[in-house]
């Protein structure tokens, strides 16, 4: 299976994986699936580290393949058609996750329940 983290359950997997819940746990480190960090969560957690919110280690990209995660990229199809998605959450970090994990077919990992009423599959973090 191929599933998204939200950007939250990327940092609690590296700073508190407890925080996460038992299933996540599990799927996030099966080995037999695919996991997906986002190019949207870097960019939301280098703007959170820019205004203070936020200490990340410098090796960031290595500690997440180090973990095997595969990085994914923003497409101009995504980024296009963020537009027709209904405007349940105000957070553009989040929306664009979710046209990602609509358009790429992935299970999205999240806590937020915003995220969730999106017609994409979730699983509770």
């Amino acid at each position: 299976m191929n599933y998204l983290l939200d950007t939250h359950v990327i940092l609690w997997w590296f700073t508190n994986p407890k925080e996460l819940s038992t299933k996540a746990q599990k799927i996030i480190s099966d080995k037999d699936n695919k996991i997906l960090v986002s190019c949207v969560s870097l960019w939301e957690m280098s703007i959170k580290k820019g205004i203070g919110r936020l200490t990340l280690p410098r090796n960031l990209l290595e500690v997440i393949r180090n973990e095997r995660f595969d990085l994914l990229s923003i497409g101009p199809e995504e980024s296009l058609g963020i537009c027709d998605l209904p405007f349940i959450h105000p957070d553009p970090f989040d929306r664009m996750l979710v046209m990602q994990a609509k358009m790429q077919d992935l299970i999205l990992i999240t806590r937020d329940k915003h995220i969730m009423e999106y017609p994409v599959v979730t699983i509770e973090a």
